[in-house]
């Protein structure tokens, strides 16, 4: 029996959010240990790359039940720094 601790177990994350003004939505998806580690991939991926996202919605992947878990919900009025 594999016995791997907490900290080396990998999660899928989603992160949903929007372009300056575009209507549409768009995704990224990133596999890391924890929220965090997440978060500041996605950082870089929109310094690297110039994206000014907005409305981020962070998800994780529940791989026992097969659906998204909703992580956080940030509004325009609790906007993350991302670059």
């Amino acid at each position: 029996m594999n016995t791997k601790t907490k900290s080396e177990e990998l999660f899928e994350y989603k992160f949903e959010y929007h372009l300056d003004d575009d209507l549409g939505g768009a995704e990224k998806f990133y596999i890391a240990h924890t929220p965090r580690e997440a978060m500041r991939a996605f950082k870089h991926t929109c310094h690297k790359n110039r994206l000014h996202a907005h409305d981020l919605k962070i998800l994780c992947w529940n791989r026992w039940r097969g659906e998204w878990d909703k992580l956080k919900d940030f509004s325009i009025s609790a906007k993350p720094n991302l670059n």
